[in-house]
């Protein structure tokens, strides 16, 4: 884990924190650093990208937003965002994750919070962030021809093809998609009211996406199995709630997570051939969810030949 430097120190201090201990948070694939500040009863969450400075200004500017838009984003009690330095309330350690293994019973709380959460974010007038066509985001699948042992780039340059033909059929309307909406990423906060329970962080790479994206982020998690038939449950209910045919959310859901989980299985084989390899053990989950994905009717024509080009089994 990293340790702080003295510019984080320096920082801490001129944040009126100067007494803080330093306790080092995990965080994830990002060159990011998280440290929780604790002096007395307070805390606080020093975010250190000074890897890469514009982090520190999409955060602000990405939850301004979402606060303006009634969900809880964490406030920022002191900024540097030109050195990448942002200390963050703490919305503490109660993430959803470990109340979904420690509490059954929270299940069914926790998927109405997420998916009225979702129909929040949909409704707002969305700010001006990426957005990404079709052709883009199928292009970010090709981390898997680079990084996947023994991946077959023709086949899934076909695959690419096929993706993105069907995303160009599903344009319509966008909005704001905070791209790793899961349970990892969701703290909960028994002491509000509605969607502001759920704390939301990690929200910086935001852009603007089919409103399923968060739908298929939230029900396709890499690090929590989420069974077909609570994920049936959700889609059912956020197609009640927002209005949305069946016979068009369906196939956006798969569209959407093949794409999703075809690009994550190339960011974890680059973490590990990186020196990173401690999200290996997720790549089965994940490649089961392509698998499903991939299930749909309007992928018959690469079905076959995409899961060749993903070998089962394949080392790190």
């Amino acid at each position: 884990m990293p340790e702080p430097d003295e510019a984080l120190r320096d920082f801490a201090t001129d944040a009126g924190w100067s007494r803080a201990s330093f306790e080092a948070v995990e965080g994830d694939l990002s060159p990011r650093s998280y440290f929780r500040l604790k002096e007395g009863r307070q805390s606080a969450i020093l975010m250190d990208s000074r890897s890469d400075r514009d982090v520190a200004r999409r955060f602000v500017r990405v939850g301004d937003w979402l606060t303006v838009s009634g969900v809880s984003a964490p406030a920022i009690l002191f900024g540097r965002e030109d050195d990448g330095l942002l200390l963050c309330e703490d919305f503490g350690n109660y993430s959803a994750t470990k109340l979904l293994a420690s509490d059954p019973a929270f299940e069914a709380e926790f998927d109405t919070a997420a998916v009225d959460l979702l129909l929040t974010l949909r409704n707002g007038i969305p700010p001006d962030l990426p957005c990404p066509d079709p052709r883009d985001l199928a292009a970010m699948t090709s981390l898997a021809d680079d990084f996947y042992p023994g991946a077959d780039g023709h086949a899934l340059a076909l695959f690419r093809d096929c993706l993105q033909a069907i995303l160009l059929k599903l344009d319509g309307p966008v909005t704001v998609s905070l791209r790793d909406f899961h349970a990892d990423n969701i703290l909960w906060l028994p002491d509000r009211q509605g969607v502001r329970r759920m704390g939301l962080i990690d929200f910086q790479d935001a852009f603007l996406a089919h409103p399923v994206y968060d739908l298929v982020s939230l029900l396709t998690d890499a690090r929590t199995e989420v069974p077909r038939d609570r994920r049936a449950r959700v889609i059912e209910n956020y197609a009640r709630r927002s209005g949305d045919d069946m016979r068009t959310l369906l196939p956006a859901f798969s569209a959407y997570s093949a794409q999703r989980n075809l690009r994550i299985l190339g960011i974890f084989h680059r973490a590990a051939a990186q020196g990173r390899p401690q999200h290996l053990p997720k790549v089965p989950r994940v490649r089961r969810y392509l698998v499903e994905a991939l299930d749909h009717p309007q992928f018959d024509a690469v079905r076959e030949a995409t899961l060749a080009a993903l070998p089962e089994g394949v080392p790190a």
